[in-house]
């Protein structure tokens, strides 16, 4: 818009009559290019950190409270899955890696891991009656409350798990590595704790009435184990 100059009289703007419309243009535009880059930047991030716990493994849907009773998972990678509550009745997880899995409250009823890898699995209050983990890796898993009656636990290395008031009545430990184990108000009745490794063991309030304990590597046990 002409304004006034000197001695009043008009002058015309240097800048061109669409200058402004243009600068408006592409300060939009600006806005409108950040505003996307902003939103692709939340997408990547929130597909970074996506907490799916669900997945696809040897046709089998792997998912908390999912029902692989039965399933054949031999050898199947699943650490850090998360299959707690899960239905795993008489599954076969030989070899199968778990590692680092959640298994809280999961139903291994005659599920079949021997050799598998357990270590630092959450397995508190799992139902592993009867269950074959002969050969097993459970070095640090937690086993708090797990119930594990006649199980089979032959050659399994236990080191530094928690197993803390688990039901372990008439279990198999034979050969088994129980160094640095939390037993602590564990239930042992009449299971075989034969040629098994038991040093630096915390036996407190744990129930050992007919454990077999020939040939049985004892060292450091904080509560008299021996019948």
């Amino acid at each position: 818009m002409p304004g006034l100059g000197p001695g009043g009289r008009g002058f015309k703007s240097p800048l061109p009559d669409n200058y402004f419309r243009i600068f408006t243009w592409d300060v939009m535009a600006f806005k409108r290019v950040a505003l996307s880059l902003a939103l692709l930047s939340l997408l990547a991030l929130t597909a970074c950190v996506s907490t799916d716990s669900s997945r696809i493994v040897n046709g089998y849907k792997i998912m908390p409270d999912a029902n692989l009773a039965g399933a054949n998972l031999v050898g199947a990678k699943l650490s850090n899955s998360y299959l707690s509550w899960a239905n795993l009745t008489g599954a076969n997880l030989t070899g199968a890696n778990l590692a680092r899995a959640d298994l809280s409250f999961a139903n291994l009823r005659d599920a079949n891991l021997t050799g598998a890898n357990l270590t630092l699995a959450n397995l508190r209050n799992a139902n592993l009656a009867g269950a074959n983990l002969t050969g097993a890796k459970l070095s640090r898993a937690h086993l708090s409350s797990a119930n594990m009656p006649g199980s089979i636990l032959v050659g399994a290395n236990f080191r530094g798990a928690e197993m803390n008031n688990a039901n372990l009545a008439g279990a198999n430990f034979t050969k088994s590595n129980l160094l640095e184990v939390n037993l602590t108000g564990a239930n042992l009745t009449g299971a075989n704790l034969s040629f098994s490794i038991i040093k630096q063991v915390n036996l407190e309030r744990a129930k050992i009435e007919g454990i077999n304990v020939s040939g049985l590597i004892l060292d450091g046990v904080q509560q008299p184990i021996l019948p």
